[in-house]
């Protein structure tokens, strides 16, 4: 991946924490024209640096207060079984993050519901469902105290 300049990391930071910024303001606050701005902006696009553009949507206000990690460990290691594991959890909606872990777990999901009884219902009506999956354990979130979705790109960049 092309290398990136001081320039870059700032558009990055900027955009984390405002991507409804218009060009103009992003190029003032950078310092450029805005027509170089939208050209950085596309590049970082083009190059994979922005995946994309999203909306942080309040969890709590839309009916799904509870955030569960969810620790699966599967029948088999094999491929195939990983591959079909992964594939599934794209297709749940309650599945917010599906992560393949190194340790005593195969897989850490973070899942939303609106209520623990809901999430019985997520664990016996899909993930029991599925098969091929020998253990379940769940974390129910009781509160969160730092919730950030921007990467530290200075930090990440000059190391």
């Amino acid at each position: 991946m092309e290398e990136i300049d001081e320039v870059d990391r700032r558009i990055l930071e900027i955009l984390q924490h405002d991507g409804r910024i218009t060009n103009a303001d992003l190029a003032d606050r950078i310092g450029l024209t805005p027509a170089p701005t939208l050209a950085r902006v596309k590049k970082l696009e083009a190059a994979g640096y922005i995946k994309r553009f999203a909306a942080i949507l309040d969890q709590a206000r839309l009916g799904l207060p509870v955030t569960v990690f969810v620790s699966i460990i599967l029948e088999s290691h094999r491929l195939k079984n990983t591959r079909e594991f992964q594939k599934a959890m794209l297709a749940v909606p309650e599945v917010l993050e599906c992560h393949h872990i190194a340790g005593d777990e195969d897989f850490l999901l973070k899942v939303v519901a609106n209520s623990p009884a809901d999430f019985e219902q997520f664990v016996l009506g899909k993930l029991a469902r599925m098969g091929g999956i020998e253990k379940v354990k769940s974390i129910f979130v009781l509160s969160s105290s730092k919730q950030e979705t921007a990467i530290p790109v200075r930090e990440a960049a000059e190391e």
